[in-house]
């Protein structure tokens, strides 16, 4: 018990640097896998558990990987683009003149730590702690694409009379993003039932921070606004909402469960199956007129099983199935504006307003992520990895307006890793990820132009591992 205080110290530690670290979506804003082992079989780890880090994915697993401590960190460079086409409106219209607005998304390296800790209580009960960075959403533009397209699109002086670049002059536009970051402490109870099968408990504690810059385009869509909507006709309201962008960062807490299962069926197949409670999160009160619910943004709820298969002596192969509803969170799910002569409108146009119970979203659907994983004993030092993840696209075509800030549209990745063993106790681990690049393009955006939003991953983990 005296590792205890350390475990402590390195926990508080760990915590501050995610949460000032900027992650972004893999699989929809889930991180692909949870420490640098997980991440070599691309988090399929489900009946496979690799380290203390196992509480991120089944609590099970932390009575099975011995007394540890893991500490990693991830070097994580997501590339986004986005673009809005007004040319396709064409010259001379009324709408304005032709006019393409794109950018790339900068700082595009994000540092991610993770750790974890296990300790035996008696020969089948053990305790344990993960601390690790959920996936989260960051983009930040140089070029305000909304403002710029606005002052082609809705320039109130006629076609052409603001020149391309510049600003409609409305109040808090400036640059343009997102910032959100989750960190989750998940301190858990294993055991043992027996030589063959075992389970786990995990408090999932959740804390996690926001910001968004140059989001005043939409304040005429906020409740706050359309409680005093004088001015909105001429396009923006006399006072703007204070709730919906370029506040300071917003910092939130909550909590949820998960519940975890792994069973030996025989000596070469092992299952596991795990489910998580959404994590109920406290609304961010400065932003309650962007998220629906008056600032709402619970971590959704998800469930995986896994089997892994012990094709030799030497070689396991794992796969998993993974669930995540994000349909279960109306500030991810709700749909966002539609258009209209007068620009974007809320959907439904009644009670649509953002803040509002039903209020705009990023029309985030439910989705499947499958996993292979390979891990292979070289020898007594070296063991190798790979795995590759296939998930469904969280964002429907329709939705690409909004989710410039948050475009999460990779389906496929590929992983490699390895662990060096230098002798008994200690272990070096290492794994690099790719996310191939993918894009969705919307014909009619709630600007009623074309948008496309695109992006590509790759990452570095690296970790030390000391068994006890």
């Amino acid at each position: 018990m005296k590792r205890t205080p350390g475990l402590y110290r390195a926990a508080v530690f760990v915590s501050g640097m995610v949460c000032t670290s900027i992650a972004t979506a893999t699989t929809g804003y889930f991180a692909l896998g949870y420490g640098a082992k997980a991440m070599g079989m691309a988090g399929a780890v489900v009946s496979n558990p690799q380290d203390s880090i196992a509480a991120a994915t089944n609590p099970a697993g932390m009575a099975l990987v011995g007394e540890r401590v893991d500490v990693g960190i991830r070097f994580f460079s997501p590339i986004r683009e986005a673009e809005i086409t007004t040319s396709a409106v064409g010259a001379g219209s009324n709408f304005g003149t032709p006019f393409d607005v794109a950018d790339q998304s900068r700082r595009n390296m994000h540092y991610i730590p993770n750790a974890g800790y296990t300790s035996r209580i008696n020969d089948r009960l053990y305790w344990g702690i993960s601390v690790y960075g959920n996936g989260g959403m960051n983009t930040t533009y140089d070029r305000n694409l909304y403002d710029q397209t606005a002052a082609v699109l809705f320039n109130p002086s006629g076609p052409g009379a603001t020149p391309a670049g510049v600003g409609t002059g409305a109040p808090q536009t400036g640059k343009l993003g997102v910032d959100l970051a989750q960190v989750l402490f998940t301190p858990t109870i294993a055991m043992k039932l027996n030589d063959r099968h075992a389970v786990g408990a995990t408090l999932i504690i959740g804390s996690q921070r926001f910001s968004a810059r140059g989001l005043g385009n939409f304040q005429c869509l906020t409740t706050d606004v359309q409680a005093n909507p004088a001015g909105c006709a001429t396009g923006y309201p006399v006072t703007p909402s204070d709730g919906l962008t370029d506040n300071s960062s917003d910092i939130t807490y909550g909590a949820g469960v998960r519940l975890g299962w792994i069973g030996e069926i025989t000596s070469t197949v092992t299952l596991g199956a795990t489910v998580a409670s959404k994590v109920y999160m406290k609304e961010f009160g400065d932003y309650d007129n962007l998220f629906a619910e008056q600032g709402d943004f619970d971590v959704p709820a998800n469930f995986a099983v896994g089997a892994t298969f012990k094709a030799t002596p030497k070689l396991k192969l794992s796969l998993d199935f993974q669930r995540i509803l994000y349909e279960g969170v109306k500030s991810l799910s709700n749909p966002g504006p539609v258009a209209s002569a007068f620009g974007p409108v809320p959907n439904p146009p009644t009670t649509g307003f953002l803040g509002a119970d039903n209020g705009l979203g990023f029309g985030w659907e439910d989705i499947n992520v499958y996993r292979i994983g390979m891990e292979y004993a070289y020898d007594s030092n070296w063991t190798l990895r790979a795995g590759l993840a296939v998930n469904d696209q969280p964002i429907p075509k329709d939705e690409v307006l909004f989710n410039i800030l948050a475009p999460a549209v990779i389906e496929k990745h590929l992983t490699l890793g390895f662990t060096y063993q230098p002798d008994g106790s200690s272990e070096w681990n290492f794994a690099y990820m790719h996310g191939f690049e993918e894009s969705i393009t919307d014909d009619a955006t709630a600007f009623g132009v074309p948008a496309t939003i695109k992006m590509y991953q790759n990452s570095v983990d690296i970790s030390y591992s000391r068994k006890f």
